[in-house]
């Protein structure tokens, strides 16, 4: 396995990716625009930490967040992870270790992250020690169209 940091050089392939999996695996309606808007703002948030994982030269996933600072601790926003469905086999474990690993060196006690509610999800990231907070909702307000 290999990581790099997702770049300008590398966002169009992870773009390409992204839709194909949402557009045809979960229903999605992304165009082009969208998703590179949606990857390219947290890429270049300050303070971002977005990578890219490969096996063999072929992307499997990406992993996008940046870096919080509290009064009390260095934290890592985690906004999405996405492995394409037919890298499945623990490459998502795999990827999480890695980027543990890589902002614990920058200094990280914390991971936030907002997850999907279902059972597949929240078993993932158990497994890998995460917690559903106590401490916090997340709170939500939805406006219809026009």
């Amino acid at each position: 396995m290999e990581y790099k940091e997702l770049n300008e050089e590398n966002l169009d392939a992870v773009v390409l990716k992204y839709i194909d999996y949402y557009n045809n695996r979960e229903g999605g309606c992304w165009t082009y625009g969208k998703a590179y808007k949606r990857i390219h703002q947290v890429m270049t948030i300050e303070d971002s930490e977005c990578l890219v994982q490969y096996l063999n030269g072929s992307i499997t996933g990406f992993v996008m967040g940046y870096y919080k600072e509290f009064d009390d601790l260095k934290a890592y926003f985690l906004e999405e992870i996405v492995i394409f469905s037919e890298h499945n086999k623990g490459f998502g474990k795999d990827f999480m270790r890695e980027l543990e690993r890589l902002v614990r060196k920058n200094g990280v006690e914390h991971i936030e992250l907002i997850s999907v509610n279902d059972e597949h999800h929240m078993h993932f990231y158990e497994k890998l020690g995460y917690y559903s907070a106590s401490n916090l909702n997340m709170m939500g307000k939805h406006f219809k169209k026009d």
